[in-house]
């Protein structure tokens, strides 16, 4: 189907005998086609998609990041990409309106809730960048955090190269959303 709709399917169809130690002018104008086809759908699908707006806020260009090659990665995998429970995302599955997925630690008063629907009230979501910049819960982590480290994330850029420091606090993160759900 996708080779029909790049239409690949004359240059596909062709077998052309030949060394396979170069590429031939149909195998190049293939690879083109199918990467072209790659950077458009996945442009599309991440713009047109609201749970990947931190992940977007972060990465413009789809390439392996530096930090995979750690250890202790998937925590900082998982933040990137929403797989969380904080109650920005937990909320959108349960149907919460976005201005009630407030901080558990930050909005310890149990009346905020019925103030979220007034427009004048400023609830603290609790999102990826509230729990790396923000949040009460994290902050003894944050302050373990390098100068560059605090001032990528107060400037909304998550680092290319995390720290040990930055790992902690994103796997601090982790444990204290698995001890509120």
């Amino acid at each position: 189907k996708l080779i029909t709709e790049l239409e690949l399917k004359q240059w596909y169809q062709r077998r052309v005998r030949a060394p396979t130690t170069r590429l031939l002018p149909n195998s190049i104008l293939i690879r083109d086609r199918l990467t072209q086809w790659f950077w458009n759908s996945w442009e599309e699908s991440r713009k047109n998609n609201r749970k990947l707006e931190f992940y977007n806020s972060i990465k413009d260009q789809p390439k392996i990041e530096p930090y995979l090659d750690m250890r202790e990665s998937r925590h900082l995998a998982h933040l990137r990409m929403s797989c969380h429970r904080l109650a920005i995302e937990t909320g959108r599955h349960q149907g919460i309106p976005r201005r009630e997925r407030i901080c558990p630690w930050c909005c310890v008063s149990e009346n905020i809730l019925p103030l979220t629907h007034l427009p004048f009230c400023d609830a603290i979501i609790q999102d990826e960048w509230h729990m790396l910049r923000d949040c009460v819960a994290t902050e003894e982590a944050r302050e373990k955090l390098d100068e560059a480290t605090k001032e990528a994330l107060d400037n909304s850029e998550f680092p290319l190269h995390p720290n040990r420091a930055l790992q902690n606090l994103v796997k601090l993160i982790t444990e204290l959303e698995l001890s509120v759900n």
